[in-house]
């Protein structure tokens, strides 16, 4: 059997951003706009080399081939990240290694806002670090949804609609993911008791909270609750698994207000750091480490059991292809390796409000003040056509948008084709596909959000609880700190 494991580490970065003073740039975009020729220059800005170059390199010499006279430009800032490989024994390790780079995140975004406010740019925007609800309110981003239903050869029910539709924000779709993805819930079918467990389901949608709630009157000290550690940096860990089902609750983008100072954020603190005294989750192993140590730590971890984990589509596929034959891990800063083999739905991940939010890992859109939106809007119909969803250089960890697409990245992720292992698929292996297939689209049908971030506010309270979590500021300190920060980032 092999086993593959795919390390990811992320450091987060502060970034700054001053809104940009521009107007929407009005142009009519009715039936005559789509029979236009495809021609001309246009450039495609994205601040993540490593999430968008390939794909978009690749993408923009399919699209010149197809469309003779045209020229597609691609910009990335961000270094490539250090990837190393390794086999022991059976197992093949891939580790990717990212640093992140204030200053450099800082001068793209700068730039960005520089060109926006003299009317220039580029004519597609990668949807990465970019604080999108300044972007629309500024009018930088063209409304897509009057593209979407008035071009003829866009069919919105060739892709998973629902995505789409989550997408609206502010009156409009301002940008088109090319992928999905989303968290769900797993259980082990050895701690939780049959009764309890009936409720749970590929149809379900639960929040950390309710888990919580679920398994603290179960707890004896045996096994831990949840596999998520206390606090950890970059978004890890249960707290930062909390506040994004609690966001909302703390800062309204739209609005452009923020609440970290109402009881909530500082409570939320505290709770957390009450789950790790209590045993309910593993502390999070403090100091930086370095990274063979970790990879290496991580395969020589016990195969602790817990009640319940957060997974990702990665976790979810795995858990089919294991009985196929091949035995899938991803491990992420944040959790704890655990035995699975007992593990089955609990339901995907929601909000506290029960909203259930999925997240992308490349989406663009079309500015504004764009002098050929026709060829921007050609190219991202071409970024969604069955043979881009199926780029290797589109991440694997995601869900294609295309519906055909998503069929066939299923089919070449269980024969082994996505990852160099190819073989053809027996019977149980088709089984495990179907069942995969099943239980993907039943929980990706329970979508029907998208959580609107702002990176640096982000960045803000991952840097501002680091003082709470070494002990030199208290939990009201932390939130009224990061209240101040937050309203004057969002009065600017």
């Amino acid at each position: 059997m092999i086993k593959k494991i795919i390390y990811l580490f992320c450091v987060a970065a502060f970034i700054i951003f001053t809104g940009c003073g521009q107007k929407p740039v009005s142009g009519e975009i009715d039936a005559e706009f789509f029979k236009r020729n495809i021609q001309g220059e246009i450039t495609i800005s994205a601040y993540e080399s490593m999430t968008y170059k390939n794909y978009l390199e690749e993408a923009a010499r399919a699209f010149e081939a197809m469309y003779p006279g045209t020229k597609i430009n691609i910009e990335t800032f961000s270094a490539m990240p250090e990837i190393r490989t390794g086999t022991d024994g059976n197992t093949q390790m891939t580790m990717i290694q990212t640093q992140n780079d204030p200053q450099s995140k800082t001068d793209y975004l700068n730039r960005i806002n520089t060109n926006l406010m003299s009317g220039k740019g580029a004519d597609i925007y990668a949807i990465d670090i970019i604080p999108l609800n300044k972007f629309i309110k500024s009018g930088a981003l063209e409304n897509l949804e009057r593209y979407m239903a008035l071009d003829p050869d866009f069919q919105v029910n060739d892709y998973r609609r629902n995505i789409f539709d989550a997408s609206k924000y502010s009156g409009g779709i301002w940008f088109l993911p090319m992928d999905y993805t989303f968290s769900y819930f797993a259980y082990d079918s050895t701690l939780v008791p049959f009764n309890i467990a009936q409720g749970f389901g590929v149809n379900k949608a639960l929040s950390t909270e309710d888990l919580l709630k679920t398994g603290i009157p179960l707890y004896d000290g045996s096994y831990m609750l949840f596999n998520a550690t206390d606090f950890e940096r970059g978004m890890g860990g249960m707290f930062y698994q909390l506040l994004n089902e609690k966001m909302p609750e703390f800062v309204d983008l739209e609005k452009e207000n923020a609440n970290f100072i109402n009881g909530g954020f500082s409570s939320l603190l505290e709770s957390v750091r009450n789950f790790a005294d209590a045993g309910y989750i593993p502390r999070a192993v403090t100091g930086q480490m370095e990274a063979g140590r970790v990879m290496r730590q991580a395969m020589d971890a016990p195969r602790e059991r817990f009640f319940f984990k957060l997974n990702n589509i990665f976790s979810l596929a795995s858990k089919y292809t294991r009985s196929a034959g091949r035995n899938l891990m991803m491990f992420s800063p944040g959790s704890v390796m655990s035995n699975e083999d007992d593990d089955l739905i609990a339901g995907i991940q929601a909000n506290s409000d029960g909203s259930v939010p999925y997240r992308y890992n490349q989406a663009f859109g079309i500015n504004s003040a764009s002098k050929n939106k026709q060829t921007a809007w050609a190219f991202i119909k071409f970024l969604l056509s069955k043979d881009m969803q199926l780029s290797a250089n589109l991440n694997l960890t995601g869900l294609p948008v295309n519906n055909e697409a998503r069929k066939e990245k299923t089919r070449m992720f269980f024969s082994g084709a996505m990852y160099g292992m190819l073989s053809d698929l027996d019977e149980q292996g088709l089984k495990s596909m179907l069942e995969y297939l099943e239980a993907m689209e039943n929980l990706s049908d329970l979508i029907n959000s998208f959580d609107h971030r702002d990176t640096y506010i982000n960045d803000m309270i991952t840097g501002d609880v680091q003082f709470f979590i070494d002990g030199s500021r208290s939990a009201e300190e932390t939130a009224r700190i990061i209240q101040n920060k937050a309203s004057l980032y969002l009065n600017e």
